[in-house]
């Protein structure tokens, strides 16, 4: 379901611009300071839709993170807020969903060359290997 929405969005909006989604469904994105071990978060406040984004983050990094927390705002019950932690391994479905969300996202059209390792090609295209390895190997193809 994820990466069926995330590639739909793409279609319609023809962008793949976590920011520029989220403008699209009125999702308010601020960059703030936040602790170092928080990424960023999503939330609903009186049906108004927020995202922030640790500012201390690169650029990259800012980008992945709204896309993950997009794919929550698109994906999950809008009930509950959702804390992007540093490391995005998590097991937990919804953060699996929004990994996978971000990562379809987030690759556009870009594919692995052959013999490119994920790690390179996470480096390539500038999205977290933590993303990537939410997809399977078919879907990177």
């Amino acid at each position: 379901m994820a990466r069926k929405m995330a590639m739909m969005i793409k279609n319609k909006y023809k962008t793949n611009d976590p920011f520029e989604i989220a403008d699209i469904y009125n999702i308010h994105v601020s960059n703030e300071p936040l602790p170092a071990h928080i990424g960023g978060f999503y939330t609903l406040i009186f049906d108004y839709a927020y995202i922030v984004i640790n500012s201390n983050k690169t650029f990259e990094w800012q980008k992945a993170i709204c896309a993950h927390e997009l794919g929550h705002a698109l994906l999950h019950n809008q009930d509950h807020a959702f804390l992007a932690m540093n490391d995005f391994v998590t097991q937990s479905k919804l953060e699996r969903e929004a990994n996978r969300f971000a990562a379809t996202l987030l690759i556009g059209e870009e594919k692995p060359h052959e013999g490119e390792t994920i790690y390179e090609f996470s480096k390539r295209v500038s999205i977290p290997v933590e993303f990537l390895k939410s997809l399977g190997k078919d879907e990177l193809m």
